[in-house]
């Protein structure tokens, strides 16, 4: 049974151990202590040293102090031990190897004959330090006394010091890997910022080169299609009109790139102000007019007395633009699209519903994510052309407005309505703008427009 004495000491060691700011300095410190702690208690040691080794039994580190009068000093260990047959499984180390204390009479098994001390040596305490289920270390006591004269009480006292060393070692090699782990994890994501920097770099690049002869493609496809003066035949109309289509689409998917890397990469403004959405929806209603009479799609918003909302007004012209254009690609000939305002005060809320393909409750949840086209539904009909780009950057757009997107649908066939809303421009948002807005100086990059 451990006495109150040698408990008190037991406890201040545990403490110190739990108070240590610098685990990786940990040894430095508890080393000496221990052996203070143990001499306070009546005990009588020369040294004490902790040896550590690695699964192969090779020597890790190890520490070691010695009383020097009333003081006890740190010395190198090295030149006290000779450590290659401390863990060779000879007769006298076969007990600690197993997980037991020994108390051997032979100091010169493991100390070096120089040490200065071996003459008055007549006893060496060896305890195991078990660590993940096996001895990953020895804790060893020089005494003057012989093995007689080492008491059950201070044995058992150094046992459970050695679980506090064992514990004490489990820390700082559990703190070591968690700090070789972190800065793997930096020189990562050190190459991953870079990889991301080139991969929009790439994008960058990459899309300005295509969009240039694209453009020159559609140009002159529109030109020979739309001529008066060049008479062609039905067949190369019909040509034309899908080398045209296809352009437009690759176009978009060039702008939706950009669109992607510009946001992602954290380069566009965001600078709110005061504005009606009538008057913008209003301003696309006009702007798509064209495109809808050619498919014979009915356009209309319904008009009802609303607040002003406080946001970016091509941000969200943007967001309008893609969701009208998608309602557009989906709805059949003789469809209609209506687009309608709720507020409650906080915010106002825009629908933009279609009489269009709809969409599976089960696809409702997939939507708004990069490359979303979804399997018989809104995004993959065979005629829409969508990069499943649009829905994502409406999404990243309206987060960076404070905002939120949903969409509803009864199912496939029943036609679907994209909602959105934005923060109306109260006193106390208005109070908050910075809170709205993000400014980058001369890195900001424009948008690319979408095209309907």
């Amino acid at each position: 049974m451990v006495h109150s004495d040698k408990l008190a000491a037991l406890l201040r060691l545990q403490q110190l151990v739990l108070d240590s700011e610098d685990i990786s300095a940990l040894f430095t410190t508890l080393v000496p202590q221990i052996l203070t702690e143990i001499l306070s208690t009546g005990s009588d040691y020369e040294f004490l040293s902790v040896v550590f080794v690695d699964p192969s039994n090779q020597l890790r580190k190890s520490h070691f102090a010695e009383k020097e009068g009333n003081r006890i000093e740190p010395v190198n260990a090295s030149n006290i031990f000779s450590f290659e047959g401390l863990f060779q499984e000879k007769t006298e180390w076969v007990n600690v190897l197993q997980g037991h204390i020994a108390v051997l009479p032979n100091a010169s098994l493991i100390i070096k004959p120089n040490y200065d001390r071996l003459p008055i040596l007549h006893s060496v305490t060896v305890c195991p330090i078990r660590f993940v289920k096996r001895v990953s270390g020895i804790m060893i006591l020089g005494s003057s006394r012989s093995p007689e004269q080492v008491t059950i009480d201070e044995l058992e006292l150094l046992q459970l010091i050695s679980y506090l060393i064992g514990m004490a070692f489990r820390l700082e090699d559990t703190q070591t890997s968690i700090t070789s782990t972190t800065q793997q994890i930096y020189k990562m994501n050190a190459q991953l910022h870079q990889l991301d920097k080139l991969k929009d770099d790439f994008v960058s690049v990459a899309s300005h080169e295509l969009r240039t002869p694209l453009t020159a493609i559609r140009s002159y496809a529109w030109m020979a299609l739309n001529r008066s003066d060049v008479i062609i035949t039905e067949k190369m109309k019909r040509y034309l009109g899908r080398t045209l289509i296809s352009t437009e689409r690759l176009i978009n998917l060039v702008n939706d790139m950009l669109n992607i890397s510009r946001i992602e990469s954290g380069h566009v403004e965001i600078l709110p102000q005061q504005f009606d959405m009538r008057d913008l929806i209003k301003d696309i209603i006009i702007e798509v007019e064209a495109k809808a009479k050619e498919r014979g799609i009915l356009v209309s918003m319904i008009d009802t007395p609303l607040p002003k909302v406080f946001a970016d007004p091509e941000k969200v012209r943007q967001i309008v633009m893609n969701l009208v254009g998608n309602a557009l690609k989906f709805t059949p000939p003789s469809g209609a699209i209506a687009i309608s305002f709720f507020t409650d005060g906080k915010t106002v809320d825009t629908a933009i519903k279609d009489s269009g393909v709809g969409i599976s409750p089960d696809d409702l949840v997939r939507l708004f994510k990069k490359f979303g086209r979804l399997d018989n539904s809104y995004i993959s009909s065979a005629t829409s052309g969508g990069t499943g780009l649009g829905l994502y950057i409406c999404k990243t757009l309206i987060d960076l407005l404070h905002g939120r997107i949903w969409a509803r649908s009864e199912g496939v066939g029943k036609g679907s309505s994209f909602d959105f809303s934005l923060p109306i421009a109260t006193p106390d948002v208005l109070a908050n703008a910075e809170k709205y807005t993000i400014k980058l100086g001369g890195n900001a990059k424009v948008l690319e427009p979408v095209v309907v």
